[in-house]
């Protein structure tokens, strides 16, 4: 039996565990008879010199694990140390086989003016129990598929010497489990043998099974956490209770996992795409974008499609996206992969959202070349031109959308032609309008183009477009008139009529102003007559 230094965490309690593992080394002679040999000390210190550690050298539970494989220990106790109130330390103590699933735990405090090796010969006293009863408990895993009953018999007898034994209730959970007990008997046993030993990963796997089996989401949650207490550096480990935390509605306690190991291991870049998977169920899309910069930062070598998908659509989420670094990461995903779609398409929101609209138009162009479901970006680059009232230009986005989109969308264009054409039909200083009525009239009717007649843009174009058209006339009046011109008559009479029926159609939209523009329509119609009699001669 091999009896490694308590681990301290803190380097100042490096003595102090020394004193406490020689208490422990010293009484467990005593414990064990001659059931085990106890390793001493000067053996303990040729060991670790042996494989290159200094002597008295604090281990970590799983280094003096392997320590104890390599010296051919058959069982080993291995400890760890705090500080407690009262300036005193507290010593959690586990014995258990070298290759066993399971052991047994004890804590102890140290009492006011007890001394360090005393302690430490408590803590030996307090394991007797795991120590008497060891023998039994691995009768039964010897047993456990060949003679199942003389197992049981044998985990009888270790438990009736230590009721929690771990690793004579893991045992017999497997039994159970060979024989297909009811899941109630299995988990009972799994319970006592966490009991017993709370630092046994295969109880404690075993017993999440249970429990996720049975759809026990909360205690399949708290023997989560466990196992990451147990092993908190197993990275396959943590990446399957994590996707479990996610897909059973936990996200928060997922993001509690990938903080923990973070903890432990700073430089994972695995983890923090973890934490980003986390965040982003949690709709806090700072803390996704944070963790993938630092997953870039740490290995830029995983920043594949994937990554700058996820923190692009990171960015551009929430009620307030994060422009800045939108555009930052959607270039970068870009410039590594020009010919991405999706990165094209947050590339062009970014743009779209900081108002650089030459570039957003530039992504577009690549977008629609590519692609014939870009219909929103198009219609964002027509929206864009609009607002800079260079709508004009709009043209190769405005045919995209009319050609590839759907009833829906040929509205949303219809909507923003519409609301382009209104300024147009006066001029405004102030808003730095100019009138330009040929201007109001094309893009009313191309409006009207792009819609059904189920459509409550319809009207609303047609009114436009027949405002246009008629203050037209009426501005081409005087010019005809002055110039006796048949063709300006003709072109005037035309104007009118057309007018006329866009009124007509828009009427729903503005009943008394259309109502009172046809009234204006029907007065020009004999001064009209009069002028094509007198000029078309």
């Amino acid at each position: 039996m091999m009896v490694a230094n308590p681990f301290a965490f803190a380097p100042g309690d490096s003595a102090a565990a020394v004193q406490i593992g020689a208490g422990i080394r010293t009484r467990m002679q005593d414990v064990a008879g001659r059931d085990y040999v106890v390793v001493q000390q000067s053996q303990m210190n040729d060991a670790l010199t042996q494989y290159g550690y200094p002597k008295d050298a604090i281990l970590s539970p799983p280094l003096a694990i392997t320590l104890a494989k390599n010296i051919q220990a058959r069982v080993a106790v291995t400890s760890t140390i705090a500080k407690v109130p009262g300036n005193r330390y507290a010593v959690t103590a586990r014995l258990a086989g070298v290759n066993d699933d399971a052991g047994n735990v004890i804590s102890l405090a140290q009492a006011n003016g007890q001394s360090l090796t005393d302690l430490g010969k408590k803590v030996a006293d307090a394991l007797q129990p795991a120590v008497k009863s060891l023998d039994e408990a691995r009768g039964c895993v010897d047993q456990q598929r060949t003679k199942p009953d003389k197992a049981e018999d044998a985990a009888a007898k270790a438990t009736k010497a230590l009721p929690n034994n771990g690793l004579a209730q893991f045992c017999l959970a497997q039994i159970k489990i060979a024989q297909k007990a009811p899941r109630p008997e299995v988990v009972k046993h799994l319970q006592s043998s966490v009991k017993g030993d709370p630092l046994s990963l295969p109880a404690w796997t075993a017993l999440a099974t249970q429990y996720q089996i049975a759809n026990d989401t909360a205690n399949t949650l708290v023997a989560f956490k466990q196992m990451l207490r147990v092993a908190p550096t197993n990275q396959k480990l943590r990446q399957e209770i994590f996707k479990y935390f996610l897909q059973s509605g936990h996200p928060e306690t997922a993001l509690e996992v990938a903080d923990a190991g973070l903890k432990i291991d700073p430089y994972n870049a695995d983890l923090y795409d973890l934490k980003s998977n986390a965040c982003l169920f949690l709709s806090n899309f700072k803390c996704a974008v944070d963790a993938l910069e630092t997953m870039y930062a740490t290995d830029s070598t995983k920043a594949d499609t994937l990554f700058f998908t996820k923190i692009s659509a990171a960015a551009a989420e929430g009620e307030h996206p994060d422009t800045a670094r939108l555009v930052k990461w959607a270039q970068l995903g870009v410039r590594k992969y020009p010919d991405n779609l999706t990165l094209l398409g947050y590339l062009n929101r970014g743009y779209v959202l900081t108002g650089q609209v030459d570039s957003s138009l530039s992504v577009t162009q690549r977008l629609i070349q590519k692609d014939t479901t870009a219909v929103v970006p198009a219609l964002a680059a027509v929206q864009s031109l609009a607002t800079a009232k260079r709508l004009n230009e709009g043209t190769p986005y405005i045919d995209y959308v009319t050609k590839y989109g759907d009833t829906q969308r040929k509205e949303q264009l219809a909507v923003i032609v519409v609301n382009a054409a209104l300024p147009l039909l006066s001029a405004d200083s102030a808003a730095g309008t100019q009138q330009d009525l040929p201007g109001a009239a094309a893009y009313a009717k191309q409006a009207t183009t792009l819609v059904d007649s189920t459509s409550k843009v319809g009207p609303t174009a047609n009114y436009i477009l027949g405002l246009a058209l008629f203050l037209q006339a009426a501005q081409l009046d005087e010019q005809t008139e002055k110039e006796k011109s048949c063709d300006k008559a003709n072109q005037e009479q035309q104007l009118l009529t057309d007018a006329d029926a866009a009124l007509k159609a828009g009427e729903s939209a503005k009943p008394e102003v259309v109502k009172q523009y046809l009234g204006y329509v029907t007065k020009f119609q004999p001064r009209i007559k009069a002028m094509l009699k007198a000029y078309c001669k």
